[in-house]
């Protein structure tokens, strides 16, 4: 239990620093939008980049990883279907679904993974589905989406993938996982060295946003975070609880890991987002600060009751 404590405490740290920021303008009008385009055009492409290379592609196989994957899936997928009949829009469902399934399984998921589980690799699977197919399709829907944009063609819609620099990074990475190429030092040590400043830039990030937040959500997604938090925090740890007994009856520890990745808090990388495509905003950051509260009883909880 203290390393959850813990893990909870350096991001909460973190988290505060930028809440700071916001609260006194320090980086002035335009420092939330100038952090999250660097983040988002440079630090999160290193970060994918890195992670996905450096490890394989057959690490999600594992029981526990498909328990994770399929949690994820599921919950992202009823999101989505509730969306589409409250007609929550594209965008705003997309974001939404994203705050569904999107774990904090970097900057929260590795230090819980390490100190309370033993081992970093347990959210590896989940790591790197959400790196290399949830965010590549989400961030596609949504620069098609875009109303802003022009109406695309068909070679635009094809090729919109591979303008998006995260995207681009997630399928490189895939493709040197996948195939086994090794990766130079002298190209992967700057990557690595770009990744390890992401984690925390996203985290102050997300504590600027929370400057004026209002947790029941403003501009209509009040309903959408209600559905968000109800199916992150609840739902979905229950289900993975439910598949690790009764389907695959795996043992106490086992179990344990399952859920406790179930019950980690929406990633502060949904936030980003949601900045940065201007959609959803509140919804994501909301979803974040109520799945993270409730994150620390319910993981409690979880290592007390299972373990």
């Amino acid at each position: 239990m203290d390393g959850v404590l813990k893990g909870f405490f350096v991001v909460g740290a973190v988290m505060l620093v930028g809440y700071i920021l916001g609260k006194t303008n320090a980086l002035g009008p335009h420092g939330t939008k100038v952090l999250s385009t660097l983040t988002f055009l440079v630090g999160l492409p290193s970060l994918m980049f890195s992670l996905i290379a450096s490890r394989h592609i057959s690490d999600v196989l594992s029981t526990t990883g498909l328990i994770s994957v399929a949690t994820a899936a599921a919950m992202m997928a009823v999101f989505a279907i509730i969306g589409a009949i409250a007609r929550w829009g594209v965008r705003r469902t997309t974001i939404g679904a994203l705050a569904t399934g999107i774990v904090n399984s970097t900057n929260l998921g590795v230090p819980l993974s390490s100190y309370v589980l033993g081992s970093a690799t347990y959210v590896t699977p989940i790591m790197l589905f959400q790196l290399a197919v949830i965010t590549p399709i989400a961030l596609t829907i949504l620069d098609l989406s875009d109303p802003d944009a022009e109406k695309p063609s068909i070679g635009r819609i094809l090729a919109t993938p591979f303008r998006n620099p995260v995207t681009v990074a997630a399928i490189l990475g895939i493709i040197v996982s996948a195939v086994g190429i090794p990766v130079p030092e002298l190209i992967l040590d700057p990557l690595s060295l770009i990744a390890q400043v992401t984690v925390p830039l996203m985290l102050i990030i997300f504590g600027m946003s929370l400057h004026g937040l209002s947790p029941r959500g403003t501009n209509g997604d009040g309903a959408p975070t209600t559905v968000a938090v109800i199916l992150k925090s609840a739902v979905q740890p229950a289900l993975a609880w439910v598949l690790a007994v009764f389907v695959f009856r795996l043992d106490a520890f086992s179990t344990f890991v399952v859920t406790a990745c179930a019950i980690l808090p929406t990633g502060q990388n949904v936030v980003l987002y949601a900045v940065r495509y201007r959609v959803g905003q509140s919804l994501a950051q909301s979803t974040a600060v109520i799945t993270s509260v409730l994150a620390v009883p319910l993981l409690l909880g979880a290592a007390w009751l299972l373990n």
